[in-house]
Parts: structure tokens; C-alpha cells; sequence
């Protein structure tokens, strides 16, 4: 009498033991292992035809606040200019299934929130549409391990306008993967 109540028991235990788990947070970070060191490089400006605009760029990526963000300290400096300060937080929300970030600056007092999904060594997050201000895409991009590109573009009509494009380079002697 006892089996035929068992039954849903154990089929409900398999179903939920076949359902697929979302990536962990953990598992999504480490995909971003690409990103991760120090790095210095240019930043080319799109002046829209105008003087060209080349800032020297610093970029720190490293694992933070117990491993569950990607934290990242960047900095520009452009001729007869302060060096910027930024912070960029990178996490993966299990339940979306998307990278999400945090970006702050050192001219806004709120940070804006992006995201977007990872494709091989490819991060592009996108700003939210419905916050104020242009719509923003920015692209991390690992052509190889010594290399990484960051393009910032803005949403123009219909098309996309490259704001700026950085490429870097990883610091001789960094061990960091």
C-alpha cells in the first residue's frame, strides 16, 4: 500500500534532478578570466572628424568582494588633463542569466547600470533604456591573452556611434590569469 505512494515522490525527485541549473555565479565570473590583470593602452576618441583625441589608459580587472564581482579600476589621461577615476563592478545574476554591471565615475554621482551576455572571449553589455541618458553598448573584447579591447558606443537613430575604442595591452610581468 506504501508504493503506490511513493511514486510521485520519486518522480517529482527525478524531475527536479533533470531540470538544468543555471550557470553559477562563480562558474559565469570565471568565464571573464580573460579580463582579468593589469593593462595599459590608448584610448582613441571619436571626434567625429575633428582634431584626433589620444588619451594613455591604465586598466586593473581582479576578482573582489569575496569573489562574487569582477572589480575594475580604470583611468584616462588625456594631454593637459587630470587622469580620470573609475569603477566598474561586473557580476552574473543566476536568475536572469545575465551579466549585469555597475559602473561609477568620477563625474556622476549615480552609477548607471548595464547588461548583457558573454560570447567566448566577447562581453557586451548594453545600459538600461528606460534610465536617462543615451543608450550606451560597451564591448570588452580578448583577440589573445596579451591583448584586450573595451569600445564604448552610443545609440544614434537606428545605428550605433563609436564613443571611443581602448586597446590594451597586459603589463609584462603579470602573472594574474
Amino acid at each position: 500500500m506504501k508504493f503506490p505512494v511513493l511514486i510521485p515522490f520519486v518522480a517529482s525527485s527525478a524531475l527536479a534532478f533533470g531540470q538544468e541549473q543555471g550557470m553559477q555565479p562563480s562558474d559565469a565570473l570565471a568565464k571573464l578570466s580573460f579580463m582579468q590583470g593589469d593593462w595599459t593602452g590608448k584610448q582613441d576618441f571619436d571626434t567625429g572628424g575633428g582634431p584626433a583625441m589620444v588619451g594613455d589608459a591604465t586598466d586593473r580587472v581582479e576578482p573582489g568582494i569575496a569573489g562574487k564581482y569582477l572589480c575594475e579600476m580604470l583611468s584616462t589621461t588625456l594631454p593637459g588633463r587630470k587622469p580620470t577615476d573609475t569603477r566598474h563592478f561586473i557580476s552574473y545574476d543566476r536568475q536572469t542569466g545575465k551579466y549585469k554591471a555597475w559602473w561609477f565615475n568620477d563625474t556622476s554621482y549615480h552609477p548607471m547600470e548595464l547588461t548583457g551576455d558573454l560570447a567566448g572571449n566577447k562581453l557586451v553589455l548594453m545600459s538600461n533604456s528606460s534610465a536617462p541618458g543615451p543608450l550606451l553598448r560597451a564591448t570588452y573584447e580578448s583577440p589573445s591573452a596579451e591583448k584586450l579591447t573595451f569600445l564604448l558606443e552610443m545609440k544614434n537613430g537606428d545605428t550605433w556611434t563609436r564613443l571611443f575604442l581602448t586597446t590594451y595591452a597586459k603589463k609584462t610581468g603579470d602573472a594574474k590569469q
